[in-house]
């Protein structure tokens, strides 16, 4: 069960403040899931796995009318039972290369089922230095969420799931051994082509609306470093870094004479964006701060660099202080975090500003 709730206020030029946006969205979810494994030889796995989920969204929106200053309030209430059904095999003939096969079966509503097939293979490179290569193929499919089809106002739903390929390749290291203290990471390539990518894009109406871009390019690298030191018994220093560049591209052909999207990057995507996070353990205790960076996005198709055409790049700073408490028959962990630690003006949509700093227990 999730509830969120987001309040936007404006000042009407004579102190009063005025509600703008007041949204509230409710979900109950039901989850099953069963699965099995049968190993007849030590090389050879198989698995099969099914999972039943039922979403049930009550969405209201009450937004401030323009025209009369009424409060209009707008909303769906809707439910969905989506499934889905998968059967993996994976053969190791040597020890230090494996490949694996999964064929999944996937339906929502009442479509016709969707068949996903993927085939990945390891191989281990050095086993002193940790090394190992992994590459993948994989058909992918996903489906318009109920807020694309019936959010409001805004929903499309005449919206089609995206379906496409992604490739990927990558290779990681682990020198723990050799260094005495943890030291691993990684390097990734993928490559996608998505036809019918959902996405939403504001409106000449005043709102945002979702809609199927015909072809969609996203590609990129992926890193990650992570270290680790322990000072003492009882005191431990973890560090973890990663960065993506992720180049998204519109492909499709022009709609118009006026479509200036194509060959530019999807709004609302970084092409850049970067994390750290340092985690000091004493005893029961631990603090752990985390630096996030998001490069600049577009608002429109065009990737126009004007006021409203773009969300400038922000910086992101959150720490937190954990205590774990240990009884008899009970662990119980305490945190308090604050987000936003310098207070940043920014925003993720176009006029929907985040909150400054805020505490959260």
């Amino acid at each position: 069960n999730s509830w969120l709730g987001y309040d936007y206020k404006r000042d009407n030029g004579s102190g009063e403040m005025i509600v703008m946006t007041c949204s509230r969205n409710k979900v109950n979810s039901y989850f099953l899931h069963a699965g099995g494994e049968y190993s007849p030889v030590h090389q050879l796995l198989f698995s099969v796995n099914a999972d039943v989920r039922r979403h049930n969204v009550n969405n209201t929106d009450k937004t401030l009318s323009s025209s009369n200053n009424d409060n209009v309030i707008d909303g769906y209430d809707r439910g969905r039972t989506e499934g889905s059904f998968s059967e993996s095999v994976k053969w190791q003939p040597i020890d230090r290369f494996g490949i694996s096969g999964v064929l999944r079966e996937e339906i929502y509503g009442n479509k016709k089922p969707i068949l996903i097939p993927a085939i990945t293979l390891d191989g281990v490179l050095c086993k002193r230095l940790g090394l190992v290569t992994r590459a993948s193929v994989s058909k992918n499919n996903r489906f318009p969420s109920l807020n694309d089809l019936y959010f409001f106002p805004g929903g499309n739903p005449d919206l089609k799931s995206e379906k496409g390929i992604t490739y990927d390749v990558g290779v990681s290291y682990n020198l723990s051994k050799l260094t005495g203290f943890k030291l691993s990471g990684g390097l990734n390539w993928f490559e996608s082509w998505i036809d019918d990518w959902i996405l939403w894009l504001p409106t000449t109406k005043g709102f945002f609306s979702p809609e199927n871009v015909k072809k969609v390019h996203s590609y990129g690298i992926e890193t990650n470093l992570a270290l680790g030191f322990a000072f003492s018994k009882n005191l431990f220093l973890d560090m973890n870094g990663s960065y993506s560049w992720t180049p998204s591209i519109n492909d499709g052909e022009p709609t118009s004479p006026a479509d200036k999207s194509v060959g530019k990057q999807l709004p609302y995507i970084p092409e850049h964006s970067s994390s750290i996070t340092g985690r000091l353990t004493w005893r029961q205790w631990a603090f752990q701060y985390k630096w996030c960076y998001y490069s600049r996005r577009y608002t429109m198709s065009s990737g126009d660099v004007t006021l409203s055409g773009r969300l400038p790049v922000y910086y992101m700073n959150n720490v937190s202080l954990e205590r774990k408490l240990t009884f008899k028959k009970l662990d119980l962990n305490l945190k308090l975090a604050v987000n936003n630690l310098f207070n940043e003006d920014y925003v993720s949509i176009l006029s929907h500003p985040m909150p400054g700093i805020n505490f959260e227990f």
